[in-house]
């Protein structure tokens, strides 16, 4: 082959490359069933999907916290879209048995940071890892976000009325660390 002839295998061979690897960039629909939505407005989402569903949809690799405050009796994942398949957000809920008590954690997970978001605070905490983590919300209902890796990630705990609330959100640091591990 000659100089030009290399020249332009190359150039299609990096073009291929890119295209390829923007289609996993992308969110994989299939297999998701889209809520009713104005056309051309964002966010979109989709119905509630299992856990296997969603890693398989999501364009990015989703970790999950291993360790929770409570044993889980049931958990939810949801799919939103906030523009063109390309800033994806993974909202999760864990749920222990409710025995009375409206306790939950929320785990979310996107490739952005959506406008009404604030990543940083003045409470900051370190993960296990070395990860800086900001606190928020309030007393009932600690907020922690962080940002790894290119990801943004939140978790909120609403925890058990009459609870030690600072053991509590040590509990949620854990289980922040424990995406990770």
């Amino acid at each position: 082959m000659n100089k030009w002839g290399w020249f332009i295998f190359v150039i299609i061979a990096v073009l291929l490359a890119g295209c390829s690897s923007e289609e996993k960039r992308t969110l994989n629909d299939k297999g998701l069933t889209l809520q009713d939505h104005p056309k051309g407005a964002y966010p979109r989402y989709y119905d509630p999907v299992s856990k296997k569903e969603t890693l398989k949809a999501v364009p990015f690799s989703l970790e999950l916290p291993d360790q929770l405050p409570f044993k889980v009796a049931l958990s939810t994942y949801q799919i939103s879209d906030w523009g063109e398949k390309r800033n994806i957000l993974v909202d999760s809920v864990f749920y222990p048995e409710q025995q009375g008590q409206n306790v939950y954690l929320a785990y979310r997970v996107s490739n952005f940071l959506p406008k009404t978001e604030k990543l940083e605070t003045q409470d900051e905490v370190e993960l296990s890892d070395g990860t800086d983590a900001y606190f928020s919300g309030s007393a009932d209902l600690p907020i922690l976000a962080w940002k790894k890796d290119g990801l943004f990630y939140r978790m909120e705990y609403l925890m058990k009325e009459y609870t030690d609330r600072k053991a509590e959100k040590t509990k949620l640091v854990e289980a922040a660390s424990s995406v990770f591990e």
